[in-house]
């Protein structure tokens, strides 16, 4: 009768147990917007888009920019950056470079869930949600960085 009683105080003392980043210390996890990121294009020397991340698509990142513009006015808020035109990605406070892992397709794809999972709309967006956000930053079609 001794062993059983002693298994279950070390189980329990192992789920009291925490391992890994907590909430109240991950700032990203503590606020309604996803993550920023900053896309070095592919092929372009200086270029570089910097955003909020809203989606994880199958291709594709789905930025808000809301790059300023002279006169108050905002260029290309919502943006769309295939893979095939990154040549960099640098997450805001993290230690996560997806596209060093180009050689190791199981360490992207962990990568890529990783920053769905960071991003403000982990769930994907859908349709009508798309458009009302198109709607909202005065687009009726999405800005494709560096083409498809």
């Amino acid at each position: 009768m001794k062993w059983p009683s002693a298994y279950l105080l070390l189980s329990l003392t192992i789920a009291g147990c925490h391992v890994g980043p907590r909430m109240e210390n991950f700032e990203q996890a503590r606020r309604p917007e996803g993550i920023t990121v900053t896309i070095k294009i592919r092929g372009a020397t200086a270029e570089r888009v910097e955003g909020e991340l809203l989606e994880v698509r199958e291709d594709s990142l789905l930025l808000n920019t809301r790059e300023a513009q002279g006169g108050g006015g905002v260029v290309r808020p919502l943006v769309l950056v295939p893979y095939t035109a990154m040549a960099n990605v640098e997450v805001e406070k993290l230690k996560l470079r997806m596209l060093d892992n180009e050689d190791e397709p199981k360490k992207r794809k962990q990568d890529l869930e990783q920053l769905r999972l960071l991003s403000r709309f982990p769930q994907g967006l859908s349709r009508p949600l798309f458009d009302e956000l198109l709607a909202a930053e005065g687009q009726t079609t999405i800005d494709v960085i560096g083409g498809k």
